[in-house]
Parts: structure tokens; C-alpha cells; sequence
């Protein structure tokens, strides 16, 4: 583990009938159109964009008041390597939540990594939750391939057109059976267990592997060593322009 340094938590009472504020992007440029040049619009940002991230981090305090309370058997750590924030409750690591699944292949899309890494973090608690996210996933990977994502057969079959490999073409059509054909993506079939969830990660992460980072990886090696010349015969011989 690198080296982690230590905080106590502190709490500070809220003044009567005030509540936190949650900021998001979308409220955060709210507000800075709303003071109409009154601050620096980049030093707004740099001040409350840490806050819609959604995570714990450390700010210095702006004045030198006291703190109301101390939080015990709570505390903070940061990582010296990547200053990444961890929470713990009387030594359990509470933030980030452990994952207990596979870890993801690095070419998964953003929107379907955060889908594959809730997953991974309610496996134990939840199969049949991970196992739902999961069929999820494999919906947003054929859109992500350009299919509608509606219907998995239809969509199998449509990839199987554009050159789908029957080894793939097998992992697929072992989604939609293991799925049971009868659940779309994203819901819940009370028959689903660990094991099943299980299996669905390796697919999930064979997959992209198969249609992302293996076509991503020629194309890089093409573009890399393969002379312009060389390209310009190539098209010809394939019949391009």
C-alpha cells in the first residue's frame, strides 16, 4: 500500500435552518451566469468544481474558526502517490467502496465503466443487481458498436453482418441465453446468483477486448508502421479510391 497520511474529521454545525448544497455541473454554471461577471468566472469554477465530482477531498479552511466537533473513530487519508481521498470508519475502508469483481479491461467506454464498476462493487451484496448492470453493459456496447441496443438477437445479428467473428458471435448469443431472453438489459431475474454475474464480467470484458481494444490496437500498428505508399497500393488493390 503507498504510503497514506492521516486526518481526524472535523465537524462544523450548519447555521439554523441551512442544509448542505450538493453542487453539479449544470448548477455550478447556473451560478457563475448568475453573477454575471461580479467574480472571475475562472476562479469560481476552481473553487467549487472539486465539490460535483461527487468525492471526498481535502480543502484548507478560508478562516481560523474552530471546529464544533471531532468525528472519533472516523478519519481520512490521503494518498501520497495519487492524492486520492479514502474514508474510514473504525479501521474499515467505507470510500472508495471495495469492488469485487474483475478488473475492467481499460478500453471500456466511460459511461459503461461506471455501469460495470457498480456492478463490481454490489457482487457480494447483490447478484442479482450486478448481474442486471451487467446485461447493461453488453446493451451499451452494441450501441457503442452502432447497433440500436434494443434487442440483443437483433443486434447479434446485425454485427454478425459487419464481419462478427463466430467466436464472439458465441459469447453474445452466451449473454443472451445466460440473460434469459425473456429479461431485457438492466432488469432483474430472480434465478441470477453470483456465479452467473461472475461469468457475465469475463464476457463483458472478452468482448471489448474482441471488438474494441484488439481493432484499436491494429489500427494504431497500421496507421504506425505501415508507409503512405504502402496504403496507397493497398487501396488499390482492394479497389478504393
Amino acid at each position: 500500500m503507498a504510503h497514506q497520511t492521516w486526518f481526524k474529521t472535523c465537524a462544523k454545525s450548519f447555521d439554523k435552518d441551512k442544509t448542505p448544497i450538493l453542487w453539479t455541473v449544470d448548477s455550478l454554471d447556473v451560478f457563475v451566469k448568475s453573477l454575471d461577471g461580479k467574480a472571475p468566472k475562472t476562479t469560481v469554477e476552481k473553487h467549487l468544481k472539486p465539490f460535483t465530482s461527487g468525492e471526498p477531498f481535502l480543502r484548507e479552511p478560508e478562516d481560523s474558526e474552530y471546529y464544533s466537533y471531532i468525528l472519533e473513530n472516523t478519519h481520512v487519508s490521503k494518498c501520497y502517490s495519487c492524492n486520492k481521498v479514502a474514508i474510514w470508519i473504525y479501521g474499515k475502508l467505507v470510500y472508495p467502496a471495495d469492488q469485487t469483481g474483475p478488473e475492467p479491461n481499460p478500453d471500456i467506454p466511460d459511461d459503461i465503466l461506471r455501469d460495470y464498476q457498480e456492478a463490481s462493487t454490489i457482487l457480494d451484496l447483490s447478484p442479482r443487481g450486478a448481474t442486471a448492470l451487467l446485461r447493461l453493459c453488453i446493451q451499451k456496447i452494441c450501441i457503442h458498436l452502432g447497433e440500436k441496443g434494443k434487442d440483443l438477437n437483433k443486434d447479434i445479428g446485425s454485427l454478425v453482418k459487419k464481419g462478427l467473428s463466430p467466436r464472439m458471435q458465441k459469447s453474445l448469443d452466451t449473454v443472451r441465453v445466460i440473460g434469459n431472453e425473456s429479461v431485457h438489459p438492466g432488469q432483474i431475474d430472480m434465478k441470477d446468483d453470483r456465479e452467473t454475474a461472475s461469468k457475465l464480467f469475463d464476457l463483458v470484458n472478452l468482448i471489448v477486448d474482441a471488438m474494441i481494444s484488439q481493432p484499436k490496437h491494429i489500427d494504431a500498428l497500421y496507421e504506425e508502421k505501415v508507409p503512405e505508399s504502402k496504403k496507397d497500393a493497398i487501396k488499390k488493390r482492394d479497389g478504393g479510391n
